[in-house]
């Protein structure tokens, strides 16, 4: 369960304005979505890098807040997020690589989200035929009294033989750009060990499978993640589409 504890006050390092940040007892990251590129749908915790617009028009990092102190209750503004329609902004006017790398890769999933819409549509589409199959050739043979009592017939969603597809991904020439820039970023400053799930995910969105597995294969085994184990099974398939899956 995430529980908030009060929250902290902050000043900004851009005009010395104040903001209240969150102070976290315990933190869930459960989400109704994960996807392969880091998303996280309906997530319990803030999804995002911590990149903040200031009141001034300024960008920010939350790690660049001063504190002030800690309080139980404020009426102070809590910190804004940046706006995903600016982070092409952030990257142009970033006062430093950190500012651009969490920008670039806020933009990358945002620029997912497009076809995560057609993902979802699809899947929808391909689970409902499937059910109407199944009950067209099972029929509910249930008693009045089993029906009241909410005792359900075989799900069809456990066959081993239901259908799973999804939509074919078309990367824009502005997510091509972004995912490219992205990776010459994390090499030109040093950080494909901290990366390298995010690296592997990004060669395969590009299609660039031998890439993806090159990063793949540097995971220890304690850097194993179900994140990781599904962009694998992608590269495996030559599958290049941004996947949704359980945890």
């Amino acid at each position: 369960m995430t529980i908030v504890a009060g929250f902290i006050l902050n000043k900004t390092p851009c005009c010395g304005a104040i903001y209240a940040t969150r102070r976290y007892r315990s933190m869930n990251f459960h989400a109704f979505e994960y996807w392969t590129d880091g998303y996280r749908d309906g997530s319990l915790m803030p999804n995002d890098r911590g990149l903040r617009k200031c009141k001034c028009g300024s960008y920010y990092l939350s790690n660049e807040l001063e504190c002030i102190e800690q309080v139980d209750e404020t009426d102070v503004e809590i910190a804004n997020k940046v706006p995903k329609h600016e982070l092409p902004l952030v990257i142009a006017s970033a006062r430093n690589w950190q500012m651009v790398l969490l920008a670039r890769l806020d933009y990358w999933q945002d620029l997912n989200h497009a076809y995560r819409e057609q993902y979802r549509s699809h899947r929808d589409a391909e689970d409902a035929a499937t059910k109407a199959h199944w009950e067209q050739n099972n029929p509910d043979n249930r008693t009045w009294w089993q029906k009241l009592r909410g005792v359900k017939p075989p799900s069809y969603l456990l066959t081993n033989d239901r259908p799973f597809t999804f939509p074919s991904f078309k990367p824009t020439i502005e997510q091509r750009e972004n995912m490219q820039a992205l990776i010459e970023l994390i090499g030109q400053e040093g950080l494909a060990d901290k990366y390298k799930i995010e690296l592997a995910e990004l060669h395969r969105e590009l299609g660039q499978f031998d890439d993806a597995q090159l990063f793949l294969s540097r995971l220890s085994a304690d850097e194993q993640t179900p994140t990781s184990r599904h962009i694998k099974n992608m590269v495996a398939k030559q599958v290049s589409a941004p996947i949704r899956f359980s945890m």
